[in-house]
Parts: structure tokens; C-alpha cells; sequence
């Protein structure tokens, strides 16, 4: 009988914690800092961490709506000048969602930022 007990508490252990993982929603593991800023004032002037982490928020709120969050890293610049935008009206073609082009602008400068950590 123990060991049904045992098991069962494991059992739900589990669900709940599964459960739990996929309620949080998606997110990119690494946190924007000042040194991320500093290092692309030359490419963006002016740019601050409250907009690096404004970008984050809005990759993470709308890049998973239609695929799972891709790492900044796993594009190039170049790329990402392409992507972002189709992405950005993909988005804005979904039934209460919609993304400025300020918001845009964000989530571009986001992914150029992050993507260039350690490339530098």
C-alpha cells in the first residue's frame, strides 16, 4: 500500500509541475544587462536597457504565436532584418494582436543585441 502511495504522490508531483511549466508561458533565458547596451551604442545611439528589455518583452509576448521562442544567437543580423518584419505582419494579422512599428523596432534591436553576445 505504500508503495501505491508513493507513486501516486509522484505521479501528481509531476502533473502538477508539468502543469505548472507550460502556464508560465515562454521565456529567453538570458536577461538583458548595460553591458549589452553599451556594447551596440555605436549601431543604436541613444539606446537604453529599458528599451533592450521592452524588445525582450515583446519577442517573448508575440514570437510564440505561431513557433516556439528562437534564440537571439541563432540568426544573422542580416537575417533577422529579414525575418522580424514578415514575422511582425504575420502577427498583426491575428485576431487581437498587433505590434507598432515602434514595437517592431524593439524586438529587431532586441534580437541584434542579444544575437551579437560574445560575437564582439
Amino acid at each position: 500500500m505504500n508503495k501505491k502511495f508513493l507513486f501516486a504522490t509522484v505521479g501528481i508531483a509531476i502533473l502538477v509541475a508539468c502543469g505548472t511549466a507550460k502556464n508560465s508561458g515562454p521565456k529567453v533565458e538570458t536577461l538583458p544587462t548595460q553591458g549589452d547596451v553599451d556594447r551596440v551604442q555605436d549601431k543604436f545611439p541613444g539606446y537604453t536597457l529599458t528599451d533592450l528589455n521592452e524588445g525582450k518583452q515583446l519577442f517573448e509576448t508575440n514570437c510564440n504565436l505561431c513557433h516556439g521562442l528562437k534564440k537571439p544567437t541563432s540568426r544573422t543580423e542580416e537575417e533577422w532584418k529579414e525575418i522580424v518584419p514578415r514575422m511582425v505582419k504575420k502577427v498583426n494579422n491575428k485576431e487581437g494582436h498587433s505590434v507598432s512599428t515602434d514595437g517592431e523596432q524593439k524586438i529587431l534591436r532586441y534580437v541584434i543585441t542579444m544575437g551579437s553576445v560574445g560575437k564582439s
